[in-house]
Formats: C-alpha cells, sequence, structure tokens
C-alpha cells in the first residue's frame, strides 16, 4: 500500500462527513414545518447532531491511526526486505533492521520471524509481478519469454569443417591460409514457455526454442547472416510420478552434455563422444520414490524417429532418411537412479536403443546402442560428468565418424551388400565452482568407428572429407564468470584432433571468448 491510496481514503471520509451533515441540516426546518406536534426543540437536535458529528470523528482518527500503522509496517517491510536483497559491499556499511529487545538478548520470537517472512514472501511476489513485462497468450494461460543472445569471437588455428562453430580438423592446406578469425551472434536463443491446465491430474505445459542456425543467407551488398531454425521443443504433461512428452530433443539415452558458451548450436562435444542430435521423440517417464528418503529410480521409455542427417537434398522438401524408411521408429529405454532432487545430487543411468534402417535396393541393417550415464559430486564444489556408449550405425545419433553404414564387395563378384558400422566413445568432464559467480570446466571426448571396416570397405566417391576419418577427438577447458545472473563472459579453448583412415592425424586449436546475455 502506498501513501496516494492513504490520502484518497481521508478525502473520501471527510467528504461523507461534510455530506452527512449538510443533508441533515437542510432537513431541520422541513421537519419543523411538515409536523404539528414536534419531538423537542431546534436546541435538543442540535445536541444531538453534536454529539453525531463528535462521534464521527473519533472514527476518522481511528481510521487514520490505523492507516498510518498500516504505511508504517509497510515501510518497515521495505527496509527488511532491502536488507535482505542487497548485501553489504566493502567500504558501505550494511542497513541492520530494528529487532526487538528479547530477540536482541538472544530471545527468539519464531512466530514473529514466521510472520515477518510471510510479509517479505508477499511483497517479493507483488513487487515481481508489477515489474514482469507480461505476456498474454490468446488461450489466457501464462507465457514465458526466455533468450540467449551470444556474441562468439574466436580464432582458429588450423583447417577446420566450420568457421563458426568446428567440430572436426581437415588435412592442412598447402595453397592457402589455415588460420581464420572472426564474431558470429548465430547461435543467439529465443524461447517461449507455456502453462496449460491441468487434464485428467496432469499439469499441462510446452516450451519451443529456437536459434539462427539453420543456414547462412547473404547477398553482394551485405554479409552473411543466421537463418531461424527450431533447436528444441515439448509439449509435456506432468503427474507426481509419470510424466508423457513429445519432443524434438536430444535422445532420453543421452540425457547430458558439458557446460560451454561457445557450443550451443551444436551440445559441447558434439561428434567428439557426445550422442546429441536433435529429432522427433515421444517418451514416459515414472519415478519410484524411496520410502522416507528424497533419493529415487526412474524408468523411461521413448519412440524416436532417427532422421538421416544428410537426407535434406531439397530446401523446401525433406527426403525419407534410412531409419524413417523402414516403417518402424527407434525404441529407447534408460533406467536412473538419483541420491536427491538438489544441484549436488548422484546420479547414474543405463540406456538402450534399437533401430532398424533401410536402404537401396531394399538392404536392411539393424542398428543398437548401449550407454552409461553418471554425475558424481565431490563435495559442494567439484563434480564429475560423462557418458559412454557402445552400438552400430549411430550415424544419426552423433557417432560413428558421422556414418551409419560401411559397403563391401561380395567375394569374386562386382555387387555390394551393407553392414552397420561399429562405434564407441563418450566423454567426460569436471567442473569445479570456484565462486558463487565464477566457474572452471574441463573436459574431454572422443568418438571412434572401427578402423578396420572402414579401411577394408569399398572406398566412398564424391563425399565430404568428413566422411573418410574413422576417429574425432576434442578436449576443451573454459571459465564461465556471471557476475549476475543475466551476464555471462567465457573464454574458451579447444583442442581437435581428427585421424583419417589413412594418414597422419590433424589438429586444430580453437579459442574461443563469448559474451551472452540471458532473459
Amino acid at each position: 500500500m502506498s501513501r496516494i491510496p492513504m490520502k484518497i481514503c481521508r478525502h473520501q471520509l471527510s467528504s461523507l462527513v461534510v455530506a452527512w451533515v449538510l443533508c441533515t441540516m437542510a432537513a431541520l426546518p422541513v421537519k419543523a414545518q411538515t409536523e404539528s406536534h414536534p419531538d423537542g426543540s431546534v436546541s435538543q437536535q442540535l445536541e444531538k447532531l453534536a454529539a453525531a458529528l463528535r462521534a464521527t470523528q473519533q472514527r476518522v482518527e481511528q481510521s487514520q491511526q490505523q492507516i498510518q500503522q498500516m504505511q508504517a509496517e509497510i515501510d518497515r517491510l521495505r527496509e527488511l526486505l532491502a536488507a535482505k536483497e542487497t548485501p553489504p559491499q566493502q567500504g558501505t556499511v550494511a542497513v541492520t533492521p530494528v529487532v526487538p529487545a528479547a530477540a536482541a538478548g538472544g530471545v527468539e520470537d519464531s512466530a514473529a520471524k514466521s510472520a515477518d517472512a510471510e510479509d517479505i514472501d508477499i511483497l517479493k511476489s507483488a513487487s515481481a509481478q508489477q515489474q514482469q513485462t507480461k505476456v498474454e497468450s490468446s488461450s489466457r494461460f501464462p507465457v514465458r519469454l526466455t533468450g540467449l543472445v551470444l556474441f562468439n569471437s574466436f580464432v582458429n588455428q588450423g583447417t577446420v569443417d566450420q568457421i563458426d562453430l568446428p567440430s572436426s580438423a581437415l588435412l592442412p592446406s598447402t595453397t592457402s591460409s589455415n588460420t581464420s578469425t572472426g564474431a558470429s551472434l548465430r547461435q543467439t536463443i529465443l524461447g517461449l514457455e507455456g502453462t496449460g491446465p491441468v487434464l485428467g491430474g496432469a499439469q499441462t505445459s510446452a516450451r519451443v526454442s529456437m536459434d539462427f542456425f539453420g543456414g547462412v543467407t547473404g547477398s553482394a551488398t551485405s554479409g552473411p547472416a543466421g537463418t531461424v531454425r527450431l533447436r528444441t521443443a515439448a509439449i509435456t504433461a506432468s503427474w507426481a510420478r509419470d510424466t508423457l512428452e513429445a519432443n524434438y530433443d536430444t535422445p532420453l539415452i543421452s540425457p547430458l552434455s558439458p557446460d560451454s558458451f561457445a557450443t550451443v548450436a551444436q551440445p559441447s562435444l558434439a561428434w567428439s563422444g557426445n550422442l546429441w542430435t536433435w529429432a522427433p521423440q515421444f517418451m514416459w517417464k515414472h519415478s519410484f520414490g524411496l520410502e522416507n528418503t528424497n533419493r529415487a529410480l526412474s524408468f523411461q521409455l521413448g519412440l524416436l524417429d532417427t532422421q538421416t542427417l544428410n537426407a535434406a537434398s531439397n530446401v523446401t522438401l525433406r527426403a525419407t532418411g534410412a531409419g524413417e524408411a523402414s516403417g518402424q521408429p527407434s525404441y529407447e529405454t534408460r533406467l536412473a537412479y538419483s541420491s536427491s532432487k538438489n544441484e549436488h545430487h548422484f546420479e547414474l543411468g543405463i540406456g538402450g536403443l534399437y533401430g532398424r534402417q533401410n536402404y537401396k535396393g531394399n538392404q536392411r541393417v539393424d542398428t543398437w546402442a548401449t550407454t552409461a550415464d553418471w554425475r558424481v559430486p565431490f563435495g559442494h564444489r567439484l563434480h564429475l560428468s560423462g557418458e559412454l556408449y557402445r552400438g552400430r550405425g549411430l550415424g544419426d545419433l552423433g557417432g560413428g565418424a558421422y556414418r551409419n553404414t560401411v559397403t563391401y564387395n561380395f567375394p569374386n563378384s562386382t555387387a555390394t551388400y551393407l553392414r552397420a558400422l561399429n562405434a564407441e566413445g563418450g566423454w567426460l568432464e569436471w567442473s569445479y565452482k570456484l565462486s558463487s559467480t565464477l566457474n572452471a570446466n574441463a573436459s574431454i571426448g572422443q568418438d571412434s568407428a572401427s578402423g578396420n571396416e572402414l579401411r577394408n570397405s569399398v572406398p566412398l566417391s564424391g563425399a565430404s572429407p568428413i566422411f573418410f576419418y574413422t576417429r574425432n577427438r576434442s578436449i576443451v577447458g573454459n571459465l564461465i564468470f556471471r557476475p549476475w545472473s543475466s551476464i555471462i563472459l567465457s573464454p574458451e579453448y579447444r583442442r581437435l584432433q581428427s585421424w583419417p583412415i589413412l594418414g597422419g592425424v590433424n589438429t586444430a586449436n580453437i579459442y574461443t571468448l563469448t559474451f551472452g546475455y540471458q532473459f
């Protein structure tokens, strides 16, 4: 409550009193003229009127005192709130709220503290609602706008597959420069989050995020600009222990990713041990709460549309992928244990995937993967996380050296047949919290396809250079500095090592400095 409403209240009370007095006095002569036998003299009626005015004045004064007390209480709560939200800085004096004498003597009044805390929470909520810019949807349910504006500047020492976001090191050029430098805002993210009605006891919600990494446009008079693309999306129905979700996101068998603001359009260690590729997916999750503990077991089942990454032969029409040509989705499952729900929890999960792929000539291959993921805390500052996988035909998931299959010749024949390519890999990250605003992260990841299978297979013709590699490794180190929750400053170093089927290793060193604003 502010002081303006208090003034309005006083003005309204005074106006009511004056109006009542005038009406009463105007009625006295009329009453005297119309009544043939008045009950009393005019002086007696004036005395009654004066008594009523005194009583009304007392009530007005009491109301004013109550309003002043309420205003003083609100001012005190505002001081408490400011003292709690503004920490004392060096060279300044912290504002200390006045406490009762009993509290100063060491006797705490728990009821008073509880009331103060409740009042502060109410004020915080009301203040937050007033300061927010409301986003209204046509359904009248709440919608929240989110975003992350990222400015990535970089220096690439070595020949890489793409300048903005390298994932592989290529053979050094002998005719042109092998060093590049530049900057980009194409990894900027815009998102919407909505909360819907409760249906059948389930809270419904939805989210969608977009970035500008869908391609590059430009002209003779303008530089390259990013094209908007769908990044991730989900529609969710959540019960107490069950969740149904239709999404466009990472496979449920690979739920983790290393920390990085330099590689956001593709998660960190993509194509170096992180099975990350976003694809349409429908999943169900059930949690088994352990009695009298915060620990929980969870079980997930999912159906995944494993889209072939290089199937888009037309900018407007999507070709049928090998997994989609099989007539069935890939099947996923994951079992996980978690020690608690806080940020320092221990978590361990194992997963599996099976699918089929159909290629030209009606050749079919089976694909599968087994995975493990973990997060292990060491105190409140350090934690270790990572993933491992082993399988066949994993190119569409972000493994297998970009390939699903290899082609062989039949003995004594020119005819060929396909086999799913064996692959294995994983990643490991150490994350250390130096302070409340500064984190240090170091990670390493590797993806390996079977070198023997690749060397003994029929060579590809006219394919991209990245399809002639058998192993890809990335070593990453970064600092993430967030002086405020919305401000991000992050330097990062990456070393890419790529082994071709024949020949020595190719290397590239990537230096990135990222500035970000999150809202």
